[in-house]
């Protein structure tokens, strides 16, 4: 499993570079966000601008078209490119060969065939490292990009539920408890034997990644958000899933609520 410092600077590298990225592209004739105002399972509506656009703008614009009387759930809320995942396939392709070359054990096999299922079936696009909170938008300069393209926004509600996922059997949802750890959703379910003992990843809801000690001997409460993944990575005597770990991780923050 990799470092929580490693992984943290990473995302505020990354954060950084996709922002510049949206800033200085070139103009082009208009920029097209696919809006779901009322969260995923309402029909989508267009929001189409003449030219790049101010994602405050976007946003205030978005919450005309919201008719649900109860705000966005903001930290589940995201902006996303629409173009495909280039990463996305070859990961599933690594997950579906380490299922065959486990078929001797088929709860193991089984795992890695799921884990793959799920991101082929939850993982669409892109998300980018902004917040939606319109108060941030409107007060932080570099939370409020000129948006040059194509885009998917989502304006989330508020859910009930945290997904596990990982060295497990398969995914599962669980229902969200205030001020539960990431220890005791695990107690919920049965790890296999090449999980990781000492921490778990959680990818809260708006795409930052934590990790989260679970042992006896480093056990400290950190708190889930509604909406959170709480990834337990493969680990094995000799085996090092380090590599794939990581790649699983950096795929879920494009889950979108």
């Amino acid at each position: 499993m990799f470092s929580l410092i490693t992984t943290a600077t990473r995302y505020r590298r990354y954060a950084l570079a996709s922002l510049c990225l949206l800033m200085t592209m070139p103009s082009m004739a208009q920029s097209v966000i696919t809006l779901n105002a009322n969260g995923s399972s309402a029909a989508a509506v267009t929001l189409r601008y003449a030219e790049p656009v101010r994602l405050t703008q976007v946003v205030s614009d978005s919450l005309k078209q919201r008719t649900l009387t109860e705000p966005p759930y903001w930290l589940g809320s995201s902006l996303s490119i629409t173009t495909e995942l280039k990463t996305k396939q070859a990961l599933i392709t690594q997950l579906t060969q380490l299922s065959q070359q486990h078929r001797d054990d088929a709860v193991i096999s089984g795992s890695f065939a799921n884990t793959a299922q799920w991101i082929q079936q939850h993982i669409h696009h892109q998300r980018l490292p902004v917040s939606i909170d319109i108060d941030k938008v409107r007060l932080n300069k570099t939370d409020n990009p000129l948006l040059n393209g194509n885009y998917q926004l989502q304006l989330a509600n508020r859910p009930t539920s945290v997904v596990i996922i990982g060295a497990i059997e398969k995914p599962q949802t669980m229902k969200w408890q205030p001020r539960m750890a990431a220890k005791e959703y695990l107690a919920q379910v049965t790890p296999l034997t090449i999980a990781a003992n000492s921490e778990v990843t959680v990818i809260q809801p708006d795409g930052v990644i934590q990790q989260h000690p679970i042992a006896y001997w480093n056990n400290n409460h950190n708190d889930i958000a509604p909406g959170a993944i709480i990834y337990l990575g493969y680990d094995a005597l000799f085996h090092d899933y380090s590599g794939l770990n990581q790649a699983i991780s950096s795929m879920l923050i494009n889950r979108t609520l």
